[in-house]
């Protein structure tokens, strides 16, 4: 980086944190509870998230806070916003010890499990992440407390995040295809695979199968033995999977399994994968146009 460039960004953080600090002054007049303070000293951005998330619930009475769930909901998701500059352990560390302080409350147990669903996993969460919330749901998901029927959709969502996170291995589950004949994932030794699992009649799914299908880089390096398409249809291996098959490339693998909505996260469609030769997962919910620039780029190094 240039000399100037570097000053710039130095300015830029700067302020930034000069601003976080006044915006969290201006927050504690109206927040449920207080926020802690950064130390004026404590310059750096890293550092100060750090502390704010380490320390961001000390100054709150959960069992009064209780009585006014929208605000304790908005201070949960600020206490979220700073995670993302904030370091992994910190991170951990700090939502072990809030879910560990709750965890003896039923009406508390339960709120906190709510809120991380809403903000990190729900279809309209503003942070959308796995990780965090799969450290949410370790705690949730063995929590007596919350009440059994919550509990076992936590449960479920844990099974799904411990074979379909990225990071995870897919379990070895039997796969059907069109002919009636069975496989398994491990079965296909490609390099990689791209898993394709998608709804019939979805118009998305259509539309993204259509492009995938059509393009001549990735029919190479399936061809090639190097990325194997996989199309997986969620369902039974029934007429109606036949004649989703017809419709795709005989190139592929295209298969089903009545299983898929219970390992992979399909709270979208089409679901998308990219995983390695032991089929750990290294990508989901991936941008068809992503996928195809990227197999591109990779072709053009070659």
């Amino acid at each position: 980086l240039g000399d100037v460039y570097k000053r710039q960004l130095i300015l830029v953080i700067t302020a930034f944190v000069a601003l976080g600090s006044g915006l969290l002054r201006a927050q504690n007049e109206t927040t449920l509870f207080p926020y802690p303070q950064v130390p004026q000293d404590m310059g750096n951005l890293y550092d100060r998230c750090n502390f704010l998330v380490d320390k961001f619930w000390e100054r709150c009475n959960f069992k009064s806070a209780m009585s006014s769930r929208a605000r304790l909901s908005k201070a949960f998701g600020d206490y979220i916003g700073f995670m993302p500059y904030a370091t992994v352990d910190t991170v951990y560390m700090s939502i072990d010890r809030l879910m560990e302080s709750v965890r003896k409350s039923a009406d508390q147990s339960a709120a906190f499990a709510e809120m991380a669903e809403a903000w990190l996993y729900s279809d309209t969460a503003q942070y959308r992440s796995d990780e965090l919330y799969y450290r949410f749901l370790g705690h949730t998901a063995v929590n007596k407390k919350i009440p059994a029927e919550q509990r076992r959709r936590y449960e479920a969502q844990k099974r799904i995040l411990d074979s379909s996170r990225v990071g995870a291995t897919l379990p070895d589950i039997e796969l059907t295809k069109a002919d009636g004949s069975k496989t398994t994932m491990a079965a296909d030794t490609s390099d990689y695979s791209l898993l394709f699992i998608y709804a019939p009649d979805n118009f998305d799914c259509t539309l993204a199968r259509t492009r995938l299908s059509a393009d001549m880089v990735l029919n190479q390096l399936n061809d090639a033995g190097i990325v194997r398409v996989v199309s997986l249809y969620a369902g039974e291996p029934d007429a109606s999977f036949s004649e989703a098959v017809s419709a795709m490339p005989s190139g592929w693998l295209n298969v089903a399994t009545p299983m898929a909505s219970e390992i992979f996260d399909l709270r979208h469609f089409p679901a998308i994968y990219y995983l390695d030769r032991n089929k750990k997962v290294l990508g989901k919910n991936l941008d068809v146009d992503n996928i195809l620039a990227a197999f591109r780029s990779l072709m053009n190094k070659n």
